[in-house]
């Protein structure tokens, strides 16, 4: 059974339908009475967990029927990943995901079969490289699958040099497939 990766630009709800094709896409395949979806805030910090959380809680109901949200915890993290069917790993600081996500790595072989989801931060992780885009450096996620990425393509909020970026992204290192993904556009991927 493959993983299913699915790697957002960003701000899901800034997409054209607000989110509603990210949403079914999260769930599709999934045959289960209650589809329970893991929240991961690991890139925020944790005073803004709980409050992202409810947002996270009423943006699903909007588009998805019938789910438990669970708010993901660094202590049991990857016990959490093994009882849900999707994992959403929310955007933020990926600096300071990547270590949280690196202390215990056996989450990894939990996903088998799952969705794996993330926004900006998380999108990054997943991919094997990045473009970080406050550092302006071309770093590693977890090589999840087999890509690379650069989130918020060409948002205002970032002074980037967006073509040349893109390109640097394109020739570091090995030849992967690269993903430029504006805000609420997203990618699916089947390992």
């Amino acid at each position: 059974m493959s993983t299913k990766y699915i790697l957002v630009g960003g701000y899901v709800q800034k997409a054209e339908d607000k989110g509603k094709a990210f949403c079914e896409e999260l769930i599709s395949g999934i045959d289960k009475k209650s589809i329970k979806i893991l929240d991961c805030m690991f890139a925020r910090p944790i005073e803004a967990w709980e409050e992202t959380f409810e947002k996270d809680k009423i943006f699903f109901t909007k588009y998805i029927k019938n789910f438990e949200l669970e708010l993901a915890q660094i202590e049991n993290f990857t016990e959490q990943v093994k009882n849900s069917d999707v994992i959403f790993i929310r955007g933020g600081h990926t600096d300071p995901l990547i270590n949280i996500l690196n202390k215990n790595q056996s989450w990894i072989k939990e996903l088998e079969g799952k969705t794996l989801a993330g926004t900006s931060a998380g999108a990054n992780v997943i991919v094997k490289y990045f473009y970080g885009l406050n550092s302006h450096v071309i770093k590693e996620g977890f090589g999840l699958t087999s890509a690379k990425v650069i989130v918020h393509w060409k948002s205002e909020e970032y002074n980037v040099n967006w073509d040349k970026s893109l390109e640097d992204l394109k020739n570091y290192k090995e030849e992967l497939r690269v993903y430029a993904l504006k805000e609420g556009e997203f990618m699916v991927i089947n390992n």
